[in-house]
C-alpha cells in the first residue's frame, strides 16, 4: 500500500521521506556518483567547471531531499554548499558584467540560505553589490542593513566590511553624516578584531603575517580612506589628511610597496596636500604618521616602523583586492567609496541625483 500524497510521501519516522528499500537504494547509489562529479568539478578552475559544480549541488541537494527530512543535518549541509557556490560563481559573474547571471544566482542563493544567518548575510551583502551597480542604491542599502543586523551579533570581522559597503553606498546617496558613522564603526569592529592579534606579538612587525591578518588590516585601510574621503567631501581637510596618513601607516608597516590600497591612499594624500597652508598642524601631523609607527625599545631595525620590507610584505594576491568569493570578502572597490564620487554603475530609479555634486 503507498502512503498518501505523491511517490516520496513523508514517512512517519523522523519525516523522512518514504522510500521502498530498492528506490533508496537506487537513490543512494545516484547520490554517490552525483558526489564525485561533484568533487571533479571543484578541482576545475574554469568557468564550465563552476557551471558543472551548480549542476552537480543542485542534483546532491535534490538527491538528499529525497533521502532525508528537510530538517536533517544532510539536506542543510548541501543547502550551505549549494548557497555558497552560488555566490562564488555570482561574484565571478558580477566582475565580468554578467548582471543577469549574477542576479539569478543570487537569488537561488537566497532560496537556500534560509535557515543560515551567515550564508543570508552574505548572500545579502552580494545582492548589494548587484543593485549597486545596476544604481538601485537605496534597494542596496536595504540588503546592506539586513546583513548588517545578522553580522553585528556574530563573531567576526565581517560586520566591518558590511559597515564600509554601507559607507560607500550612502557617499553615493550624499548621505554624508550616515556614511562617516559606518566608516567609524567599520575601523572601531576591524580594531576589535586585530587587537588580540596585536596583543599577543602577532601583528609585532617582524616577520610574515597570516593571510586573514592581511585582509583585515586592507580592511583597516579602507575604513582610513572612506571617511578620510566623507571628510574631504565635508571640506574639513585636516581631518581627511589625517586619516589618509593613518591608512599609509598601517599599509606601509604590513603590506608590500606595489599593493593598490599605498598607492590609493598616496596619491590621496598629496592631493589634499595642496588643498591646506603650509606650517599647517595637520601637514606636521599627517608626516608623522607617514613616518610609521615609533620603533620599539630593543626592536632590530626591520622590525618596528617606518618603511615596509618584503620579509613582511603581502601576496601577490592582496594586491588586487581581499579575496574572499567563497569566504565572503568583497573586492576592494566594492568597499571603497571614490573620491570624485564618479558612480560606476548606471543610474536607477532610486538613486539621488550625482553623487560629485558636493554639499
Amino acid at each position: 500500500m503507498s502512503p498518501p500524497g505523491n511517490g516520496a510521501g513523508r514517512g512517519a519516522v523522523g519525516g523522512e521521506p518514504y522510500l521502498t528499500p530498492g528506490e533508496r537504494q537506487e537513490t543512494q547509489k545516484a547520490l554517490d556518483e552525483c558526489e564525485e562529479d561533484t568533487e571533479d568539478a571543484r578541482r576545475g578552475g574554469d568557468e564550465k567547471d563552476r557551471q558543472q559544480l551548480l549542476i552537480c549541488l543542485e542534483r546532491g541537494l535534490h538527491l538528499r531531499r529525497k533521502l532525508y527530512a528537510e530538517n536533517s543535518p544532510q539536506v542543510s549541509t548541501a543547502c550551505r554548499a549549494l548557497c555558497e557556490a552560488c555566490n562564488f560563481a555570482a561574484t565571478h559573474m558580477l566582475n565580468t558584467e554578467n548582471l543577469k547571471g549574477a542576479h539569478d544566482l543570487l537569488k537561488r542563493a537566497e532560496q537556500v540560505a534560509d535557515r543560515n544567518d551567515v550564508d543570508r548575510a552574505i548572500t545579502w551583502n552580494n545582492l548589494a553589490c548587484y543593485y549597486r551597480r545596476m544604481g538601485k542604491l537605496r534597494t542596496a542599502v536595504t540588503f546592506l542593513e539586513r546583513a548588517l543586523a545578522i553580522e553585528e551579533h556574530l563573531d567576526s570581522a565581517d560586520a566591518a566590511q558590511t559597515h564600509l559597503n554601507l559607507c560607500a553606498t550612502l557617499s553615493q546617496l550624499q548621505r554624508r553624516s550616515e556614511a562617516i558613522n559606518h566608516a567609524q564603526s567599520a575601523l572601531i569592529r576591524i580594531y576589535e578584531t586585530l587587537s588580540p592579534h596585536m596583543l599577543n606579538g602577532e601583528l609585532s612587525g617582524g616577520g610574515e603575517i597570516s593571510r586573514e591578518h592581511r585582509e583585515q588590516i586592507t580592511v583597516l585601510c579602507i575604513a582610513y580612506h572612506n571617511l578620510a574621503v566623507e571628510y574631504e567631501y565635508l571640506k574639513n581637510f585636516d581631518a581627511a589628511l589625517c586619516n589618509y596618513a593613518s591608512g599609509l601607516r598601517w599599509a606601509g608597516r604590513f603590506m608590500d610597496e606595489s599593493h593598490q590600497i599605498i598607492g590609493i591612499l598616496k596619491n590621496s594624500a598629496e592631493a589634499v596636500k595642496a588643498k591646506l597652508p603650509n606650517g599647517s598642524s595637520a601637514l606636521r601631523r599627517a608626516e608623522d604618521l607617514m613616518a610609521g609607527f615609533p620603533e620599539r625599545r630593543g626592536s632590530s631595525a626591520g622590525g618596528a616602523g617606518g618603511a615596509p620590507d618584503s620579509s613582511r610584505s603581502g601576496s601577490g594576491d592582496a594586491a588586487e583586492g581581499l579575496g574572499g568569493g567563497e569566504s565572503g570578502s568583497m573586492p576592494m572597490d566594492h568597499l571603497m567609496t571614490p573620491r570624485d564620487g564618479r558612480r560606476h554603475e548606471p543610474g536607477g530609479e532610486d538613486s539621488e541625483g550625482e553623487p560629485g555634486a558636493e554639499n
